[in-house]
């Protein structure tokens, strides 16, 4: 119970809480502005993640991070901006993100990197984790967006505090010396409960779904959380790799933007991929 108070107690406990809430009502502000607004905010926060991933292997910014800035969000504005303006199948923008890694590749096994594959999935890792996003929105709805943010945020959530409180055996110590067994499986369980809730409540106003779609939901919910653990491992191994603490000190209290939106990279390109087979007939939803 000490710990629990703990966690909502102290300066930092409290500078976390009010950041916070203060980027949920940015987030809600953009959000208001309908699919243009939604574009613009997740476009300022991949150009803000494509600096700290740079900064994590380069601490002196050069062309690549530029040409990461430039052709990364350019291909995100244009897929936002097609939607409104011209409606080119989607999927060529994703080519794009892939051909993008491909030159990016090339690029740093000529320049002889240390970690030439790891710098080079910029446009796999943030760009098409982020274009997943708005593709779940244009799948679905912001509702969409909405459940990917709460299996993530009860995930990890409930990881510390179930973690915190029963301890036990290590998940991996080598990447993330906190976190346990216990932890992992609580904050699973936590995005389950939650998940499902949030998407029984939707088909009990809707008048929609059965038991065969809401145990389905339960089954993704459980998925999309070990890949929402995974997503936060993996970007602690990259920082763990460089000897980072935290991707940057841009969000008071929590660090960086990619320390906050490093499970929905890994969480949206499945639950947009779960989505379009829906949308075309291959799941039950």
């Amino acid at each position: 119970m000490e710990k629990f108070k703990n966690f909502f107690t102290g300066t930092n406990k409290r500078l976390r809480i009010t950041t916070a809430i203060f980027m949920l009502g940015v987030a809600y502000l953009f959000a208001s502005f309908g699919f243009i607004g939604l574009c613009s905010l997740i476009i300022l926060i991949s150009g803000l993640m494509i600096y700290e991933f740079n900064k994590l292997f380069n601490p002196k910014l050069g062309l690549k991070f530029i040409w990461d800035e430039i052709s990364i969000v350019g291909v995100l504005t244009l897929f936002c901006f097609n939607r409104v303006l011209w409606q080119v199948p989607n999927y060529y923008f994703s080519v794009a993100l892939v051909g993008l890694f491909c030159s990016s590749m090339l690029a740093n096994i000529a320049s002889d990197r240390k970690h030439w594959l790891l710098e080079s999935i910029t446009p796999l890792y943030i760009g098409f984790g982020v274009m997943s996003i708005l593709y779940a929105y244009l799948y679905s709805s912001i509702m969409a967006i909405i459940y990917m943010f709460i299996i993530t945020i009860s995930t990890d959530t409930g990881a510390f505090f179930i973690g915190s409180s029963l301890g036990g055996p290590k998940l991996w110590v080598r990447i993330s010396p906190k976190k346990t067994w216990s932890g992992a499986i609580g904050g699973t369980l936590c995005a389950f409960a939650f998940g499902t809730t949030f998407i029984l409540n939707l088909l009990w106003n809707n008048n929609a779904g059965d038991f065969t779609s809401l145990s389905l939901w339960g089954a993704i919910s459980l998925g999309l959380s070990c890949f929402s653990q995974c997503g936060d491992l993996f970007e602690s191994w990259l920082k763990r790799l460089n000897g980072i603490k935290d991707s940057s000190n841009l969000i008071p209290g929590h660090g960086g933007f990619l320390d906050r939106f490093d499970s929905i990279l890994f969480v949206a390109p499945i639950f947009a991929l779960i989505l379009a087979f829906a949308k075309v007939g291959f799941l039950g939803l």
